[in-house]
C-alpha cells in the first residue's frame, strides 16, 4: 500500500541516474529517494562490476604481464583509493555502458523502477539512454572547494580523498559543465542540481521536482 508521504507517481521501469564526485551525497539521496517512493530499488551492481573489472585487470596483468600491456593501456581501471579525474571517469564509464544497458533493459523488462548511482556515472557518455522514455539523469554539483571539503570531513575525518580535494573538485566541476550542455539538447532527461546550500531534504524536493517534470512532459507526448 502506498504511504500518504509519498509525492511521486512512478511509471513502471522508470530509471534514475544519479551522478556526482565522493561528497554530494549520491547515496543519500538514493536511499531517502527510495524511502519516500516504494517503487524504487537501488541497483549496486555498478559498484560490483567496477570491482570485477579491477580484478580481472591485475589478474591479466599478472598472467601475461607485459604481452597484453598495449591493451591494458587503454582499459586500465583506477585504483579506488585515487578520485577520477573527468578523463578517468569517462574511460571507466565507457567500459561499463554495454553493462549499464543491460541493467536498464532487465529492470525495465521486469517493469522495476530503479536507482543507479556512482562516480562512474558520467551523464553525456550515456547520452543514448536519454532515448529511452523512462530514463532521467541527476548530477549533484557543489560550486565552492570549501563546501566539498566540509562535505567531505564531515563524512570521514581521516578520509583520503581530503588531499585529492583540488582533483576532485575540477571533477566536480566538469560534470556540472558536461551535463549542462547536454540539458541544452534534452532539459528534461538531464539536469544538474546545485546542491552546496541545501538540506537533503531540500536536495530530495529538487530531485524529485526534476523526475516530475520528465515524467509529465513523457506523459503528455
Amino acid at each position: 500500500m502506498r504511504n500518504s508521504n509519498l509525492t511521486l507517481a512512478v511509471p513502471d521501469g522508470f530509471i534514475v541516474f544519479i551522478s556526482g564526485v565522493p561528497g554530494v551525497g549520491k547515496s543519500t539521496i538514493s536511499y531517502e529517494l527510495l524511502k519516500r517512493n516504494e517503487e524504487f530499488r537501488i541497483i549496486e551492481e555498478t559498484d560490483i562490476m567496477r570491482e570485477t573489472l579491477r580484478g580481472f585487470s591485475d589478474y591479466i596483468k599478472d598472467e601475461f604481464k607485459d604481452k597484453v600491456k598495449f591493451v591494458f593501456d587503454k582499459i586500465e581501471i583506477i585504483d579506488y583509493l585515487i578520485p577520477l579525474t573527468i578523463e578517468e571517469s569517462v574511460r571507466h564509464c565507457t567500459h561499463m555502458y554495454r553493462s549499464l544497458e543491460n541493467i536498464i533493459i532487465k529492470q525495465q523488462r521486469k517493469g522495476i523502477s530503479s536507482i543507479i548511482n556512482g562516480v562512474h556515472i558520467v551523464p553525456h557518455i550515456l547520452y543514448e539512454f536519454a532515448k529511452n522514455q523512462k530514463t532521467i539523469f541527476i548530477n549533484l554539483y557543489i560550486n565552492n572547494e570549501r563546501e566539498l571539503y566540509s562535505r567531505i570531513i564531515k563524512r570521514d575525518p581521516n578520509s583520503y580523498l581530503v588531499s585529492h580535494l583540488p582533483v576532485i573538485f575540477k571533477t566536480n566541476k566538469d560534470l556540472h559543465i558536461k551535463t549542462l550542455e547536454i540539458n541544452n539538447d534534452n532539459e528534461f532527461a538531464f539536469n544538474s542540481i546545485d546542491i552546496t546550500s541545501l538540506s537533503v531534504t531540500e536536495t530530495l524536493e529538487e530531485v524529485e521536482m526534476c523526475i516530475k517534470k520528465l515524467i509529465n512532459i513523457r506523459h503528455a507526448k
